[in-house]
């Protein structure tokens, strides 16, 4: 594979490399050909001597939608009346291709990233952002974990090491979402701009580390790294994606009938299915709105 040959990413390469996933207008998700585009621009940015840092931004009103969920309900038959189509075999080769091209590509990167999160960051799209190492966010965003309403039972599982125990918890249980604001004052990103200013405070936290000594910066990056490593995090990603499959081939009614109405109604008529029971606990998908 070629940069030229990408479809989701543009990688300018550079002292400061420059990853934007460009599928802004479908809300950039995890689909297979950005992980193995990106997968790949990782490893060039670390082949390249010249590379002392990597800039991650995405195009559009939204950083990540997380997993396609249009394409996962064409992937079987949903309907309530219907048992698993797809086997543990099948659920295995989903995540086994997640864990080893995304979440390891991105955690395992040896030189540092930082990483801009507009809008909204959702389920896998959440993760990809806490798995960066500077994360910068607009005011606007909302980090959403709402998924697990419905399906899955794990994935990255990196919260609990960025914003503690006890608040991964109540989020994780609950399918919450929370606020840049929010996620700033408990030390799970670094910081929140004004929307129009996200891509400049970036470059500058990007331009300030390329002016560090390149051998300092990695090596501070992997003792940090090794410390987080001996506290589980990279086992975590492992049994997360492990619960995730087993959370796929039991009794999944919600599961389905989310998907069924997605095929049928569309993804905003399944959300809003969904989430409709947790408003009367004070659930808004839009928090902002709320203030």
């Amino acid at each position: 594979m070629k940069p030229e040959e990408y479809k989701t990413i543009k990688y300018e390469p550079g002292v400061i490399t420059k990853f934007v996933h460009i599928e802004g207008d479908k809300r950039n998700p995890l689909t297979g050909p950005f992980i193995l585009e990106l997968k790949d621009a990782l490893s060039r940015f670390q082949r390249n001597k010249e590379a002392n840092v990597g800039v991650i931004l995405a195009d559009g009103p939204v950083f990540c939608a997380g997993h396609n969920l249009g394409f996962v309900s064409q992937m079987q038959d949903w309907k309530p009346s219907k048992g698993n189509v797809l086997t543990q075999v099948e659920w295995r080769e989903q995540m086994d291709f997640m864990r080893d091209n995304f979440y390891f590509s991105i955690w395992d990167c040896k030189k540092p990233l930082v990483v801009g999160v507009q809008g909204g960051a959702y389920a896998g799209g959440a993760e990809f952002a806490m798995l960066c190492d500077i994360v910068v966010a607009s005011q606007n965003t909302v980090f959403d974990m709402g998924i697990f309403r419905i399906t899955g039972a794990g994935s990255a599982n990196t919260l609990a090491y960025f914003v503690g125990y006890r608040k991964a918890m109540e989020i994780y249980l609950t399918g919450w979402n929370f606020t840049a604001e929010e996620a700033e004052q408990w030390g799970a990103i670094n910081k929140v701009v004004p929307d129009d200013q996200l891509e400049a405070e970036v470059m500058r936290y990007a331009n300030i580390i390329a002016l560090m000594p390149p051998p300092t910066v990695r090596l501070l990056k992997e003792s940090l790294k090794f410390a987080m490593n001996r506290m589980g995090l990279r086992d975590n990603i492992w049994y997360g994606c492990e619960t995730n499959i087993m959370g796929h081939l039991v009794d999944r009614t919600r599961e389905k009938e989310f998907y069924n109405i997605t095929k049928t109604q569309g993804l905003r008529a399944a959300l809003d299915h969904r989430d409709k029971p947790f408003e009367e606990y004070g659930y808004s998908r839009y928090p902002h709105k709320k203030k």
